[in-house]
């Protein structure tokens, strides 16, 4: 018990978790703006599969990506307690996280991740939370295929 060492409290990261399908996932709190109810979107033409359209929010427009799509899990059926996360990412991006339901939050030691072999994927890896196996997702990537899908010359 005595392996942790002095001034390791500041690799304690608050994390928001969430439920795609089974599966729970998790990212920073301090990437999130806001969590609003899943309201109908509007088709975006030549988009991404797992985009499922955009929504103004309060006069911005934001691309919603469903993340049982982009993460390939089936979503529950008929949930009515579906949400939009609304994140930012490091370089500004504002986009929608549409997740089956906001669970909690929690402190994420980052020594305590267990990476995972997909190098460069959206997974960072798994840490487990109160005997709970919680995926923690690279906001990043997520947010950067989007753009880098969307974006056209």
């Amino acid at each position: 018990m005595t392996e942790k060492t002095e001034g390791t409290d500041s690799r304690l990261v608050k994390m928001i978790v969430f439920a795609v399908g089974e599966q729970e996932y998790c990212i920073p709190i301090l990437s999130v703006r806001e969590i609003r109810g899943f309201e109908k979107t509007t088709a975006l033409p030549f988009a991404p599969h797992y985009v499922c359209g955009a929504i103004n929010l309060r006069g911005v427009i934001l691309t919603v990506i469903d993340l049982a799509v982009y993460l390939n899990i089936q979503p529950l059926a008929d949930n009515p307690r579906r949400v939009v996360i609304i994140v930012e990412s490091k370089n500004d991006t504002v986009c929608g996280l549409l997740v089956d339901r906001v669970i909690d939050m929690a402190d994420i030691d980052l020594g305590d991740i267990q990476s995972v072999s997909e190098e460069g994927g959206s997974l960072n890896g798994l840490v487990l939370v109160n005997q709970r196996m919680i995926g923690v997702l690279r906001l990043e990537t997520i947010v950067g295929q989007l753009v880098g899908d969307t974006v056209a010359e």
